[in-house]
């Protein structure tokens, strides 16, 4: 059974996760709004330009901030691009898939993305952010 110090540190890194995804967010509609608003780059490119702004936030608050990760940058980056990418596919089939059986898609977008922040936060945790353990000298 996990302490209370480490039940601490479990529930502020839910929190700061939840605050990192926020950031994420508007980091993501404030690159769009400058990229596409402002600089009147073509949509499609700024939309993508904005992702890659907010992907670089995400991974790094995630990285130093919430889960306090000390491993391998390419490995958590490499194994952090394929829950991006789980993420996008199940998206792109599950919308779609309760939209069909009845729930209004933005309904649907919006139960399939918290759903996915809950799996995200635990992968994150467990495979993503993880340090190796300290080694008695």
């Amino acid at each position: 059974m996990p302490s209370g110090r480490a039940l601490l540190s479990l529930d502020l890194s839910v929190v700061r996760f939840l605050v990192v995804g926020a950031l994420s967010i508007a980091t993501d509609a404030t690159a769009l709004f400058v990229l596409h608003g402002v600089l009147r780059i073509w949509l499609p490119a700024a939309t993508a330009g904005a992702y890659g702004v907010a992907f670089v936030v995400n991974f790094g608050l995630n990285r130093i901030w919430v889960f306090r990760a000390t491993d391998s940058v390419t490995r958590q980056l490499k194994w952090y691009l394929a829950l991006v990418a789980a993420n996008l596919a199940l998206t792109v089939v599950l919308v779609p898939t309760l939209t069909r059986l009845g729930i209004q898609y933005l309904a649907s977008k919006l139960l399939v993305a918290a759903v996915l922040a809950v799996l995200n936060y635990v992968a994150s945790r467990r495979w993503i952010f993880v340090s190796p353990p300290v080694r008695p000298v």
